[in-house]
């Protein structure tokens, strides 16, 4: 079907093990959960229970994005500290 998600041929690991190094995002997906399943026990209807899961989705999504870039600027900080270091060394002296 189109609408599946790709098949990695590797061993594919759980989530559990996949968020390990993400704990917050762990957390924030175990929170979703624990809301749909309150959502449900509430009666709620299936359009309200699916708008408060996009909601807190999107709200996710901004959140891992955010850890991203946090990730990305500190590798390129790292990289130009130690491009830095590189090029200092290699002063011509007086």
């Amino acid at each position: 079907m189109k609408d599946e998600l790709p098949y990695s041929k590797l061993k594919r690991r759980s989530l559990d093990e996949r968020f390990k190094s993400h704990p917050h995002s762990y957390a924030r997906l175990q929170a979703i959960a624990d809301m749909m399943e309150q959502s449900i026990a509430e009666g709620c209807s299936a359009d309200e229970a699916e708008e408060r899961a996009i909601e807190q989705i999107q709200k996710l999504g901004q959140e891992l994005l955010r850890d991203w870039a946090h990730g990305a600027q500190e590798q390129s900080l790292q990289a130009a500290g130690q491009q830095h270091l590189r090029r200092s060394n290699h002063v011509k002296k007086k």
